[in-house]
């Protein structure tokens, strides 16, 4: 609070100083650069996984492959919101020792169906519950970030990106196949690959000839593909190749 020249006895509210702005824009900034990275450096460990390293994608593709990242950070802080986005409001109290029932309740009822949601997909399927374990603690960090940016000062939220960043390396380290999995999730969402199935029309100079396989990931210029009887990645140009039907209602359950 101020005190006004002249007027005794009135003050104004005073907002954040220049320095405390920068710094918070700064945080977000760094914020969503990590965030960003992160789904890269996730992409190189998918392609080491599958044994394939797509060069044009990197080269030549790297607008695509931007917004590719940019969908995927994306689609990971929606569903970080939706599932556990309570965490989000409850921060407040941690911060500035107040809180928002209304946003607590609304986000609760939300998280609570997709949770629930999730449980019943996990009692019906044989899906693999250390993948959505760690979809569900990436999510977690991912609101902790989001609720230190809102509520926290600068040197809060950059403290909290921190402790968010050696989590995450932490839990790459540990689960790297289901964190793998995360990103398969978002390739077979987007239809490009996620070992989805596949069926392509191969070009030769007498006849076509049509095989099965699953898509493993689809760049702008090969289409990196396991052919059916075989485990190796083959690669396929997509000038020499047309792309029948990719189905993902097949594709091995997350």
């Amino acid at each position: 609070m101020h005190r006004l020249r002249g007027v005794p006895g009135t003050q104004i509210a005073a907002g954040p100083a220049p320095r405390e702005v920068g710094y918070r824009l700064l945080s977000a900034l760094l914020s969503f650069g990590f965030f960003a990275l992160y789904s890269q450096a996730v992409f190189i460990l998918f392609m080491g996984n599958e044994g394939f390293f797509s060069y044009d994608m990197l080269v030549n593709g790297a607008v695509g492959i931007g917004v590719f990242f940019l969908a995927t950070e994306l689609t990971i802080v929606m569903f970080a919101i939706s599932a556990v986005g309570v965490v989000i409001p409850a921060l407040r109290w941690w911060y500035r020792r107040s809180i928002d029932w209304v946003h607590v309740a609304v986000l609760g009822v939300v998280n609570l169906y997709v949770i629930l949601g999730v449980a019943g997909a996990l009692s019906r399927s044989q899906q693999d519950w250390m993948i959505w374990l760690v979809i569900f603690a990436v999510s977690i960090l991912v609101c902790l970030q989001i609720g230190a940016l809102i509520h926290g000062t600068a040197k809060d939220s950059l403290r909290s990106l921190v402790i968010v960043l050696v989590c995450l390396l932490g839990i790459t380290a540990v689960a790297h196949k289901e964190t793998v999995a995360l990103l398969e999730f978002g390739l077979k969402h987007f239809g490009v690959g996620g070992n989805v199935p596949v069926t392509l029309e191969l070009e030769h100079p007498a006849e076509a000839k049509t095989v099965d396989g699953r898509l493993v990931f689809l760049s702008p210029e090969n289409a990196y593909v396991v052919l059916d009887g075989d485990n190796r990645v083959s690669i396929i140009p997509r000038s020499k190749a047309e792309i029948i039907s990719v189905s993902s209602r097949k594709s091995p359950a997350m």
